[in-house]
């Protein structure tokens, strides 16, 4: 009987260390099932995945431009295939890197856009970002404004097309300002026509990257 029983006991602690091992195995599914589900991949650009949570920090910390979006999450994920597709070319003709102190400056922005430390600390925790990893992205950002700025140089507007400008706008300009003359008025008219112009011609040569590009999106 005590042989029996031995035996007996050898199997409860065989069937308690294989249940554990089952258990084990099944809530490291169910971790690998949601770690897939935060981080799966929403697109690819030219095999460059982008990730549910590169969207997710995106939105989280304003380092896309999202407003006024019927589908915000959409609108992100629009931003970034952008983004990966304009760093794709800034890699091949490495523009000068950004000053560390550009990169700070940069990123005590962002950081201003939460109302405390623990606020910005707490963002970074609930979309699985690192403060280093978030500076790496506004580094690259900067890169690729710097890139754009020499790529796209755009002429100023003539005092002609300055002057139309005032004179179609002035009542606007009269409302915000309490009334600008056209000399008051020019650097902000020649700003805005400027910035314009290379968002439109930008605009164009992202489209032809886009349909350069190998792009795949997932929901």
């Amino acid at each position: 009987m005590s042989d029996l029983t031995g035996l007996y006991g050898i199997d409860r602690s065989f069937t308690r260390l294989a249940a554990a091992f089952v258990l084990a195995c099944v809530l490291a599914a169910a971790h690998a099932t949601a770690a897939e589900i935060i981080d799966r991949v929403r697109a690819t650009v030219g095999g460059h995945p982008i990730l549910a949570s590169d969207v997710a920090a995106a939105r989280a910390f304003g380092l896309v431009a999202v407003a006024d979006a019927a589908d915000e999450e959409q609108e992100a994920l629009s931003r970034l295939i952008d983004r990966a597709l304009v760093l794709s070319e800034v890699n091949r003709y490495a523009p000068p890197e950004p000053d560390d102190r550009a990169v700070t400056t940069e990123l005590e922005q962002v950081r201003s856009r939460f109302d405390s430390a623990e606020a910005f600390v707490t963002a970074l925790a609930r979309v699985g970002l690192e403060e280093t990893h978030l500076r790496e992205w506004l580094r690259q950002d900067l890169r690729a404004l710097a890139y754009l700025d020499q790529r796209f140089v755009v002429t100023p507007p003539g005092e002609e097309e300055i002057a139309a400008v005032y004179e179609r706008d002035a009542a606007r300009l009269v409302r915000q300002s309490g009334g600008l003359t056209l000399e008051e008025a020019r650097p902000a008219i020649v700003r805005a026509l400027v910035s314009e112009r290379r968002a439109e011609r930008v605009e164009e040569w992202v489209s032809g990257l886009r349909r350069r590009t190998p792009i795949v999106t997932r929901p």
